[in-house]
């Protein structure tokens, strides 16, 4: 009995050791690529192309039938040309009462047949090009989807972070406040201090505790963004890094950066896949109007049993063109402007591609910006805080300016971690919109 309360204590050690694993950024970025059903949609899709691929290129190989055919019948036209087949025709079989009135006759046919397009107006080589296309357009789009991944998850882990942050800062602020307005509480008891002093610290703990359940509130939201992302239960409790990291991302060049999203961004690559595609639709709608060559070949046996029978081969070739369809000049001029949409939809597509990378190059410069700038406040705020405080406890100021001061200390510090979660979570956008968000290495 002891043993097995040990071994349940030991399990049950082991699962709350599992439950309070840290969660770190590169093990969220894994759990989501393999989880995640964005990544499942697009490998779905990649292999349908595959497949269709493999479809177009089975149209280059012969068709190939085989049959087996049994029949009784007294059909004369069946007798005769069934006697024909099993190579049993004889004169008697001239005799004009065995002619009308045959006698209940039996054939059974085996047949193998070959067929093979020759030329078949250019439909199978634009058919394989096409599908190709397909391939390369699921590709670029899985390669999007995994780098939107990858920036929803920096985005959702450091937003985590961040709403942990705010929610320690609005705490700390709410202790620090009930310190000061119990101070203030036995200062008016004394009579040391007007009660509108112990009123104003009172409405001061009260905006501070209004923040933390905001924080609190938002951190709720933050970890239920990340476990949804990670295919998790939504109210599950995630252990993450509290630490968000201090980092300077290298500059990038506005103009590189725009030639670089023309050149690796999937959504450009697969308009220009279209694009191609509507081309080869245009010229197979085109090659409509040539002639068509087929050939067959056929084996075939008849006998009055499977058993026993008489062999015969046919081999030809069918030339064949449309003298009049009144739906094919229609069809080109369908096909063409397909052309003329795809065009422009590529032209559309590298334009929101570059305004995309235009606008997260614009943000992230002005995320450091503003970092730099909520780093200089939260010192400064921190500085002057103390510096109130010390003239607050001389009698020097009233306290309505230290708790001005200390508001705007936990403003500061609140500004300083949203300016960072902004810089960070900007610059993986700015990757995300020029192709180059592989990994999540730089941002750990």
């Amino acid at each position: 009995m002891r043993k097995l309360l040990l071994i349940a204590a030991a399990g049950a050690l082991f699962a709350s050791a599992l439950a309070a694993q840290t969660l770190t950024l590169r093990d969220a970025a894994a759990e989501a690529l393999n989880r995640n059903p964005q990544m499942a949609a697009a490998a779905s899709e990649t292999d349908a192309a595959r497949a269709r691929l493999n479809q177009a290129r089975a149209t280059w190989l012969p068709m190939v039938d085989a049959s087996a055919n049994s029949s009784r019948s007294n059909n004369p036209v069946f007798v005769f040309a069934s006697l024909l087949e099993q190579g049993r025709f004889a004169p008697q079989y001239f005799d004009p009462n065995f002619l009308n009135n045959p006698p209940i006759f039996r054939n059974d046919r085996l047949t193998l047949t070959v067929k093979y397009a020759f030329f078949d107006q250019m439909r199978r080589y634009d058919m394989t090009k096409q599908a190709g296309y397909g391939i390369t357009r699921a590709r670029t789009a899985a390669d999007e989807a995994r780098q939107r991944l990858l920036s929803d998850v920096i985005t959702r882990y450091y937003g985590l972070t961040v709403a942990e942050q705010r929610q320690a800062v609005a705490a700390e602020a709410v202790r620090a406040a009930e310190a000061a307005a119990k101070a203030t509480r036995d200062k008016a008891a004394q009579g040391l201090v007007v009660d509108s002093d112990r009123l104003a610290a009172e409405v001061q703990l009260a905006q501070f505790r209004q923040q933390e359940i905001e924080a609190a509130g938002d951190a709720d939201v933050a970890r239920a963004a990340l476990a949804m992302t990670l295919q998790r239960p939504i109210t599950e409790r995630i252990a993450i890094d509290p630490a968000l990291p201090e980092k300077t991302f290298p500059q990038m060049d506005l103009n590189a950066a725009t030639a670089e999203a023309i050149r690796n961004r999937g959504e450009v690559a697969s308009a220009q896949a279209g694009r191609a595609a509507a081309e080869l639709q245009l010229r197979t709608a085109r090659g409509s109007l040539l002639p068509r060559l087929d050939g067959f070949a056929s084996w075939g046996a008849s006998g009055s049993t499977f058993s026993n029978r008489n062999s015969d081969h046919t081999m030809g070739l069918v030339a064949s063109i449309d003298i009049f369809d009144g739906g094919k000049y229609a069809r080109i001029a369908e096909a063409r402007a397909g052309v003329e949409g795809a065009k422009a939809m590529e032209t559309m597509m590298r334009d929101k591609v570059v305004m995309e990378t235009v606008s997260a190059w614009h943000r992230v410069n002005a995320a450091q910006q503003q970092l730099d700038v909520a780093r200089t406040a939260a010192e400064q705020a921190a500085a002057a805080a103390r510096i109130v405080q010390d003239r607050y406890e001389n009698g020097l100021t009233t306290i309505t300016e230290e708790l001005r001061a200390q508001t705007a200390l936990v403003g500061a510090r609140l500004a300083l971690l949203a300016a960072r979660h902004q810089y960070i979570t900007g610059y993986a956008e700015l990757l995300r919109s020029t192709g180059g968000l592989h990994d999540i290495d730089p941002f750990l």
